[in-house]
């Protein structure tokens, strides 16, 4: 990997944890808002509602990585005709994409409300949610080709303030329906439609004035239109996987147990989601590096990417939630003043499948570089989407509502090795030299820096002074044990030079 790259991954990375910075801080109280605002009974009703469009939407997710894939080839070959017209080839799909989830949506989406999920004699309200749930996930898909242009083309500044806007759009929501006297949950709804209509204009208009290939013609492909679809129809198997990790688990939740578990769980989705930010805006900076150095058949940098990002990402997400996770009942404290019930373990639980399913994200991106999916989308999807089955017959055991993240965690473990051995077999990723380079100082610094905040967290009395002292050394320790175990000589070398180019760059400002 060159030093323009790495300069280029380290400036995009620190502009996204500017705005993951303020989007942690300011989305955590908006959850706040919203949970009081609403109550519980209707917050869960909102979250499950809204996840089971999320449930069909997993094709948004899936396209926008067709297309930054396919963004990025033309990009390498510096063919900026061509580009325009795959980019308005994708934007084509996003729009039959749209009518399928709105038909999905209407049929077998009302069938599970209307007849499965317990709206606690609140199931009129729960429709028009519905409603403006289809209509908020329809804005989020039609802009997902133009952030994905964004993200390919590295603008992570352009990215990084559109975010801010939104995230300040949703606390604004959530201040106003506090103050309304009229139905809040509904209200919410439609406000949510704004804040995602504002957005998706946003992202549109950005790309429609300073992206000359973003401009709408008409053109078609059939052979490429083709290979996009194909590329996309076996990526949903394992966007279909995800989903039922969360959005299907969430939907099961609903139908054993009562609203307020719902609730539960979206609470520990909010810590998570924030917490994701770190790991997640990492691996956004990474992205566009790894699909074009396989595009420009750069196999060492690529191979190189891969097990940096994976070691980096979860060093990230790993400094923030170990605190977190021994921390928890005093932070929700903190943070909520009512804490719904199970989302002390609930929280623990899916901070423990985000660390394991951060593992897979690159590799994930390795093989949508490569291409050739469609036996590896089948076999991990397979595995993955086993979850959901085995959740249903625990919880028709009577076993508790945390047992289906424990099975999520165990198989999410498992995938993880299963993705290596496809990985190696397909594009040559050398098997012992990704766990010497990459798993094996993740597994380090977990032994290392996770002793002593354990044994503060059991030994001390609880209390401010306890949560200052564990919280303070389970960052401090990783984060020293991540630089002298963690990283290589090398790396520790470009760590040391970005922060004083950073401190000199911050130097030459207040001189000025």
């Amino acid at each position: 990997m060159t030093n323009i790259n790495q300069k280029q991954i380290a400036k995009n990375t620190s502009l996204l944890y500017i705005r993951m910075g303020l989007m942690m801080l300011v989305g955590l109280y908006t959850s706040r808002v919203v949970l009081e605002a609403l109550g519980q009974t209707d917050f869960g009703i909102y979250n499950v509602v809204g996840g089971v469009v999320a449930m069909f939407s997993f094709l948004s997710g899936t396209m926008s990585a067709a297309c930054q894939k396919f963004f990025a080839q033309e990009i390498s070959k510096g063919n900026y005709k061509e580009l325009n017209k795959t980019f308005n080839l994708c934007l084509l799909v996003f729009i039959v994409i749209i009518i399928l989830i709105v038909l999905l949506s209407e049929t077998a989406g009302l069938l599970l409300l209307n007849h499965k999920l317990k709206t606690q004699g609140r199931l009129d309200a729960a429709k028009i949610v519905f409603q403006c749930s289809i209509v908020s996930f329809a804005l989020s898909i039609i802009r997902s080709p133009y952030q994905g242009m964004i993200i390919i083309k590295e603008k992570m500044k352009v990215f990084a303030y559109i975010s801010i806007v939104e995230v300040l759009a949703n606390l604004g929501v959530a201040l106003f329906i506090r103050t309304s006297h009229n139905d809040r949950l509904i209200l919410y709804g439609y406000l949510m439609i704004a804040v995602n209509l504002v957005v998706s204009l946003c992202y549109i208009l950005y790309c429609y004035i300073f992206y000359h290939e973003c401009r709408i013609t008409l053109y078609w492909n059939k052979i490429q239109l083709k290979e996009i679809f194909s590329f996309a129809g076996w990526n949903m198997l394992g966007a279909l996987a995800g989903i039922c990790k969360s959005q299907g688990l969430n939907i099961l939740l609903n139908i054993f147990f009562l609203p307020a578990v719902n609730a539960a769980r979206g609470m520990a989705y909010k810590v998570l989601s924030s917490v994701q930010l770190f790991g997640d805006n990492f691996i956004t900076a990474f992205k566009p590096q790894l699909l074009k150095s396989y595009s420009d058949n750069d196999n060492s940098g690529f191979f190189k990417l891969i097990n940096q990002s994976t070691k980096f990402s979860f060093y990230l997400l790993f400094i923030i939630s170990l605190p977190l996770i021994l921390e928890t009942p005093l932070i929700l404290d903190i943070w909520l003043k009512q804490v719904p019930e199970h989302t002390i373990s609930f929280t623990r639980l899916v901070l423990i499948l985000a660390l394991t399913d951060i593992l897979s994200y690159p590799l994930g991106t390795a093989m949508q570089a490569y291409g050739k999916i469609k036996r590896y989308q089948i076999e991990v999807s397979g595995i993955l989407l086993s979850i959901l089955p085995i959740s249903y017959l625990f919880l028709k055991l009577h076993f508790p509502p945390e047992s289906v993240y424990v099975i999520s965690i165990i198989i999410s473990a498992f995938s993880i090795f299963y993705r290596v051995h496809f990985i190696s077999n397909c594009i040559g990723l050398d098997k012992r030299v990704y766990f010497q380079t990459a798993i094996k100082p993740i597994l380090i610094v977990i032994s290392v820096s996770s002793v002593i905040p354990v044994l503060l967290e059991f030994t001390m009395n609880p209390g401010y002074g306890k949560f200052f002292i564990v919280c303070g050394s389970a960052v401090l320790i990783t984060a020293v044990t991540v630089f002298t175990l963690g990283m290589t000589k090398t790396e520790r070398k470009h760590s040391i030079d970005y922060i004083t180019q950073l401190l000199n760059i911050k130097n030459k400002r207040t001189t000025i």
